[in-house]
Parts: structure tokens; C-alpha cells; sequence
């Protein structure tokens, strides 16, 4: 099928939120709202004790990128990247088709479209390719949190080790900013997020020419942000405290602070040199990677047979109480028969009883009538012999 290319590039701007699970993205696509950018009527509802306030995440993009990564085998929690080949994959299966075609319709009512995944950093290798298919004016929010608050996030929400979430940090953070160099990008820290709304929401306007509506940000401020969001606060030199984080993890960290309160910037020499090397230390850990993945999918595996097998334990559990519920209703009945029984006999002795009774009494009453039967014949035996006598 042949797709037919978008030539209204002046009119479709698409601001794309990337960024680390547990970083702030939610917060930060909903301040997207605030400078004017439809995020769609098709987002995932809020989830009590996940997020409370909204995810700001598109369903069917949402749909669509779970299913890239189920057909190249992979998850959100893995940590080798997408290559080409990858890419190429998806393409044959129809995929780019379908990217186009939904990220097309969501443009349908509006010039100025945003969205989030942060499945997205992991699969820009496909999505920058539908983007440029479309012609879109691509512009990106990278969305950072001190890693050390997303280990927690993610150790109290996935029971994630902490290696494996501070790995999963820099795959996320590495894939973003590799793939952006060539669009605008702007970096916001989820805790200057908090403290100055104002001040990160604008830094956003001003890189996108977008126009910030103050009485949606009183809303957003009074109605959305809420300090209990955020659930902890650390400082750099945390980092280095924790035996578990990667020296990576600091360096790049340290590194985007600067660019999120504006101190560097992201096409600076010097960051552009310190991505390519991180980038190249995160490619040489590629066999660890693979197999953490393939443990990962092995662990995937033996939890779902172990749960299958806990709803066989249940299903059994329910079978013999449901059993030992029948026993118990059979010995009551047993029980309820033998009193029956035991009744029943007690009448029984009681009639049996009775009629021994009636039996003597009529017994008693045949020996009377015979005593008096010989009495009578007796009497009459002496009468008729008078009768004789008299007659002769």
C-alpha cells in the first residue's frame, strides 16, 4: 500500500515527551496543555497508588508502542537498544503504515499535537523515521529526575534491584539524547518542575514559540501540582553513596542539570563529545545487556508458570474445601439420620414394648374365657344330668 506524504508541514507541530519511567513525564505533558498543545481525548485514566492525577499517555500510541517491542521480543524494562535491524522488522510488518496513519489522525483537529511514552526513548530509532515520513516540526521535552528517586519509584512499584533500574536510567536518558541532536530539545528536571512551574513551563514556550495561558497555569499550579508527587528528594552526592549506581549514572546526570537550569547547553562541544563517549561505554556493555535480558525473559517465564501454578494450588484449595463442605453436609445428614434411627428404634421398643403388653393382657384375657368356658361346661354338664334325673 502506498502512503501518501503530509505537505501541510507549517501547520503540524509535534512535541514528543520523552524521558526515564518515574521521571515526571506525566507531569510534564500535562504542563503541555498550559502552552496550548492538544494532548488528544483518548488517554489512560488515572491509577490510585501509580498515578493518582493521570498518566497524560495516549491509549493508541500507547497500544502501538507494547506491541513494537512485543514483536522485536523486547519490554520497557529491557535494556539492550533497538538497532537497525530492528527497525527494519517493524517496517516489514506493517508498522510504520500504522505510526503514520494514527499519529495522521490525531493531527486531525489540531495543529499543535503532543504526546508521551517512555517506551517512545527506547524505540526513536522507528518513530523519528515516521516523524520525518509526516513532516512534522519535531520538537522534544527530555523529561530527568535524580536518578536515585527513580530506583526508589521503581523498587516500590516493580520490586526493580536497583542495578538493573540505574541501567534501565541510563538506556532510557543515552537513547534520548542521542536521537534528538538534530531537533530542538529542552531538558526539564522534575524537581525544578515542582519548585518553579512557571519558570520550566516557559523554558519549554520559549524553545517551541508556544504561548503560555496564564489562567491555565493557575490551574495547573492550584488543581494539578501537588507536593505530594513528589516522593522524595535527593542530592547529587547521593549518588555516590549508593554502591549500585553506575559511574555513568552520575556523570550524565551532573551533565544535564547543567543544560536543565541553563548553565550548558545540549549542542556545546564539550556535550556533544561526553554523550559520543557515554554512548560508546553503554555499546561495549551490550553481551552484559543481552543477557540480562534473556535472565529477564527466563524470570518473565518461571513468575507467569508460578502463578499458573498458585491458581492451580487455588483452584484445587477451592475443590477440597468445596469437598470437605460435602463431607461436612453428609455426616450432618449422617448424623441427622442416625438420631432419626435412634428415634425411630426407641419407637420401635417403646411399640414393641406395648405390644408384649397387649399380648399378656390378651393372653390373660384367653385364660379367663377359657376358665370360664369350662366353668360352662361344667355348669352345663351338671345341669343336664339334673335334667335327667328328673325326667326319669
Amino acid at each position: 500500500m502506498m502512503l501518501k506524504e503530509n505537505n501541510k508541514i507549517e501547520n503540524k507541530k509535534l512535541i514528543v515527551v520523552l524521558g526515564m519511567h518515574r521521571s515526571g513525564t506525566s507531569a510534564i505533558t500535562r504542563g503541555l496543555q498550559v502552552l496550548g498543545v492538544n494532548l488528544g481525548d483518548n488517554l489512560m485514566p488515572p491509577v490510585e497508588g501509580n498515578n493518582a492525577k493521570g498518566f497524560f499517555e495516549d491509549l493508541d500510541l500507547n497500544a502501538l508502542n507494547v506491541e513494537l517491542l512485543q514483536t522485536l521480543r523486547s519490554d520497557w524494562d529491557y535494556l539492550s537498544p533497538i538497532e537497525d535491524s530492528d527497525v527494519e522488522k517493524l517496517r516489514k510488518n506493517g508498522y510504520f503504515l500504522r505510526g503514520v496513519e494514527i499519529l495522521n489522525q490525531k493531527f486531525s483537529n489540531t495543529s499543535t499535537f503532543g504526546f508521551k511514552d517512555p517506551r517512545v526513548a527506547k524505540l526513536l530509532p522507528f518513530w523519528k523515521q515516521v516523524f520525518a515520513y509526516c513532516k512534522f516540526d519535531v520538537g522534544y521535552v527530555l523529561a530527568v529526575r535524580h536518578p536515585l528517586s527513580v530506583v526508589k519509584s521503581l523498587e516500590k512499584r516493580d520490586g526493580f534491584d536497583s542495578e538493573k533500574s540505574y541501567m534501565l536510567w541510563i538506556g532510557h536518558v543515552l537513547a534520548s539524547i542521542s536521537n534528538t541532536e538534530e531537533h530542538k530539545c529542552v531538558i526539564v528536571d522534575y524537581d525544578l518542575l515542582m519548585q518553579a512551574p512557571e519558570r520550566e513551563l516557559g523554558r519549554i514556550a520559549d524553545c517551541f514559540d508556544l504561548i503560555v495561558n496564564p489562567d491555565e497555569m493557575k490551574n495547573y499550579r492550584s488543581e494539578f501540582l501537588d507536593e505530594g508527587l513528589r516522593h522524595t528528594v535527593y542530592t547529587l552526592n547521593d549518588l555516590i553513596l549508593d554502591d549500585a549506581c553506575h559511574p555513568l549514572v552520575s556523570e550524565i546526570y551532573t551533565a544535564l542539570l547543567d543544560v536543565a537550569i541553563d548553565r550548558r547547553r545540549m549542542n556545546d562541544v564539550v556535550i556533544q563529545n561526553q554523550v559520543a563517549l557515554w554512548s560508546n561505554e553503554f555499546k561495549r556493555l551490550k553481551s552484559i545487556l543481552c543477557l540480562i535480558d534473556k535472565l529477564t525473559r527466563k524470570i518473565t517465564i518461571l513468575n507467569q508458570v508460578e502463578i499458573e501454578r498458585d491458581g492451580q494450588i487455588s483452584s484445587l484449595n477451592q475443590l477440597v474445601v468445596e469437598r470437605d463442605a460435602q463431607i461436612s453436609s453428609l455426616n450432618q445428614t449422617v448424623v441427622e439420620g442416625n438420631s432419626q434411627i435412634m428415634h425411630q428404634e426407641k419407637e420401635l421398643t417403646a411399640y414393641h414394648d406395648q405390644t408384649e403388653e397387649y399380648i399378656k393382657q390378651l393372653n390373660l384375657l384367653q385364660e379367663q374365657r377359657t376358665s370360664e368356658l369350662s366353668n360352662i361346661k361344667f355348669l352345663t354338664k351338671q345341669l343336664m344330668g339334673l335334667f335327667y334325673k328328673k325326667i326319669h
